[in-house]
């Protein structure tokens, strides 16, 4: 019976360990748990003065869209990669009316998180940011086993030699440190963080939610009110 008992209890430790394990893969977080409950139970709220906040971060799609997405994100963070899925399929569907200003906030936890981030700040230096942003999001997986370079001939980077130099050096890059610390004054703690027209999320969106959040601005109305519906 004691040995029963034992197996029992064995049995139910895996169970909670894969559980935890599950809800950490779908949201990174950099706070202590008692921030992560904080931040998990906000209601959206609206930041004052947000245009200018973000500054000259990386904006994808029209800068005169209705609907318009900030995303505070890591390219190794696995539901980042998951976000960035939707807010493609959402692009798409609505090319004139959404735009995503992409910002950098690699986790220290990440080992690869800061390389990649400046990665893609070599490639935007020679206009392809966006093919290299779709490119380390659908191949995080080969992080550390494909080199940058790799990643920048696939993502089109016209001059490689150039781009090696950049991605060589080992000072700080000013757009990736602006994101840290716009991710700081924000208090910004898990990725994805996502704000659409100035209001921050308290979680990101699903495909139906930003497909009506589209909607409901073209209707006229907060992009929020459907999540206040669900």
């Amino acid at each position: 019976m004691r040995r029963s008992l034992g197996d029992i209890g064995t049995i139910a430790l895996v169970i909670c360990a894969l559980i935890t394990t599950g809800a950490v893969i779908h949201r990174e977080f950099f706070a202590s748990p008692l921030d992560a409950t904080r931040i998990s139970a906000q209601k959206p709220y609206f930041i004052e003065g947000w245009r200018s906040k973000i500054g000259e971060d990386a904006q994808l799609g029209p800068g005169d869209a209705a609907v318009q997405f900030v995303e505070f994100a890591d390219f190794e963070c696995p539901y980042c990669g998951d976000f960035h899925r939707k807010l493609k399929w959402l692009r798409e569907r609505h090319p004139t009316q959404v735009s995503l200003t992409y910002i950098h906030f690699p986790l220290p936890g990440h080992r690869f998180a800061l390389a990649a981030a400046r990665a893609a700040e070599c490639a935007r230096d020679q206009g392809r940011f966006e093919a290299m942003y779709d490119r380390l999001f659908d191949e995080q997986d080969m992080f550390g086993l494909k080199s940058w370079r790799e990643f920048a001939e696939g993502a089109g980077v016209p001059d490689l030699p150039g781009f090696d130099l950049c991605i060589g050096k080992v000072d700080t890059v000013p757009r990736i440190e602006h994101g840290k610390q716009l991710a700081g004054q924000l208090n910004v703690k898990a990725t994805p963080t996502v704000m659409v027209n100035g209001w921050m999320l308290d979680r990101p969106p699903t495909a139906d939610q930003l497909d009506e959040m589209v909607k409901s601005v073209l209707a006229g109305k907060s992009p929020v009110i459907v999540l206040n519906r669900t």
